[in-house]
């Protein structure tokens, strides 16, 4: 029968009765209706009214849903099998149609997230969205096979309502931003595969939105941008995700500058920008840094300049309370030596963090001229993937951190390199408060009895140590610490 509403849509939403309808109330379905409807929240449209056939309590329940998630490629089995894509392009226009002209728009839409191809000369997503700016909605997903350039619509910049606005395109496309002030109550933004022309538009745009505490932009374009400009005071969490693979340039050809005195949590992925300007980021909480290496392939002077700009980006966040590092972020401390300087100097001081985690590759010998300068330090996170190659060169004493205040050490990929041990050696022996070390063994290590007995004769600080050893049962990657 659904599949006969779906193909022969009516505006008539009433639904035929079965013979094999469960009537039998229970404690779900006497919950209060609001309640149902947050259950529910999560499931796509199309299951929900499906649902409808369980109880005659359920019947008639999607059409007060205020919770809509209508997606493409999830309303029919196999659909491409039966129809071209241009036939189901105009089924899935004809479902959604149904659906809105169903419901009780009297009521508030809490959130419509929408996964549809977007042509060009076709204005029906603009009529969706017309619509649900009406219903004042609360959260807009929408989720595009853009075919064409993509405009953002008068009612939806004025939407008093909206709170979080998402553009995900599967295919970089070109979005017009408005020239006019709108979005007075938007909190949270994200753009992902979107591609942008003009960097005063952009910073106009941001700058315009009064309440706006939440940015992320995960493979975007910035065209022809000299510098991306984020000036935001309300601005709380910044995401700029470039990673390789997105397969796109991120920032190389333009400066980043962020000024946004509230700013709690930084996050960028990606190839470094031409140039860092951080003005005034104090409160910071948690900064991710994951920069794509790519010093094999310049001469010594781009070297050198690239690692300036990583330890300008350093100091801009260095009041941060927990910090992550890759690999590539850690290569600039490698110049310390090239350029005959002690091997514990490092310009950047973070005493308030608390939090490091950190990916060990070959050259990390250097990393404890970092550690020197976070004399507060309490929990220590290791990546140890890449760190059985050059052999590493312990320091004679102990830092600040080991011996005052690091409490917690967790190391993950471990094989049992000569690297590795001396590394758990150093930390057991100058660890004075140390309280737990977790060890984390590589997938399927045969001799991991062998290194537990090699580490148990290490010499120790803490008598409180409490040393914890487990095998991991899949792929770690450095982002999920």
């Amino acid at each position: 029968m659904l599949m006969d509403i779906l193909e022969n849509p009516n505006p008539n939403p009433k639904i035929p009765k079965t013979t094999n309808v469960c009537e039998v109330d229970d404690r779900f379905s006497n919950l209060p209706e609001p309640i149902i409807h947050k259950i529910f929240s999560s499931l796509e449209t199309i299951d929900i009214i499906r649902l409808s056939a369980v109880s005659r309590r359920w019947r008639y329940l999607w059409l007060s849903m205020p919770y809509l998630n209508l997606d493409i490629d999830t309303v029919w089995s196999d659909a491409e099998a039966k129809w071209s894509i241009n036939t189901i392009i105009d089924k899935f226009k004809d479902f959604v149609n149904w659906v809105l002209m169903s419901q009780d728009v009297s009521i508030n839409l809490k959130t419509f997230r929408l996964w549809c191809y977007h042509r060009g000369g076709d204005h029906t997503l603009y009529r969706w969205i017309n619509i649900v700016a009406r219903r004042n909605v609360e959260e807009l997903d929408l989720n595009m096979y853009s075919l064409a350039p993509f405009e953002l619509p008068h009612c939806l910049v004025t939407c008093e309502s909206l709170l979080v606005l998402k553009l995900n395109f599967d295919f970089h496309c070109a979005v017009k931003l408005p020239t006019f002030v709108g979005f007075s109550r938007l909190n949270a933004l994200e753009f992902v595969r979107i591609d942008f022309s003009d960097s005063n538009l952009f910073r106009n745009f941001i700058s315009s939105c009064p309440l706006l505490e939440n940015l992320s932009m995960e493979a975007c374009i910035f065209r022809d941008f000299r510098i991306l400009d984020i000036s935001r005071a309300s601005l709380k969490s910044l995401t700029i995700n470039n990673g390789a693979e997105h397969n796109c340039d991120g920032l190389e050809n333009c400066e980043l500058k962020v000024a946004c005195p509230n700013l709690a949590t930084f996050i960028f992925i990606g190839p470094s920008a031409a140039d860092y300007l951080l003005e005034g980021l104090n409160p910071l909480k948690n900064v991710y840094i994951y920069l794509d290496s790519k010093f094999e392939a310049i001469d010594t002077m781009e070297y050198y300049e690239s690692n300036y700009k990583i330890l300008k980006l350093l100091e801009g966040v260095c009041q941060t309370e927990v910090l992550r590092l890759s690999y590539g972020d850690l290569e600039c401390l490698q110049f310390t030596e090239e350029l005959a300087m002690p091997a514990k100097w490092f310009p950047v001081s973070f005493y308030n963090l608390k939090t490091l985690t950190m990916m060990v590759g070959a050259i990390e010998k250097h990393i404890f001229s970092l550690l020197c300068n976070a004399p507060n330090l309490e929990t220590l996170k290791m990546y140890l993937g890449e760190c059985d190659y050059d052999e590493w060169e312990m320091p004679d004493e102990a830092f600040s951190c080991l011996k005052f205040t690091l409490k917690t050490v967790e190391l993950f990929e471990v094989a049992g390199c000569q690297n590795e041990l001396e590394l758990v050696r150093y930390l057991l022996k100058y660890g004075g408060v140390l309280q737990k070390m977790n060890i984390n063994w590589v997938k399927s290590l045969e001799n991991a009895e062998e290194i537990i007995s090699k580490i148990t004769m290490f010499p120790r600080s803490s008598s409180a140590i409490e040393l914890t050893y487990a095998e991991l049962l899949s792929d770690v990657y450095f982002y999920q610490l």
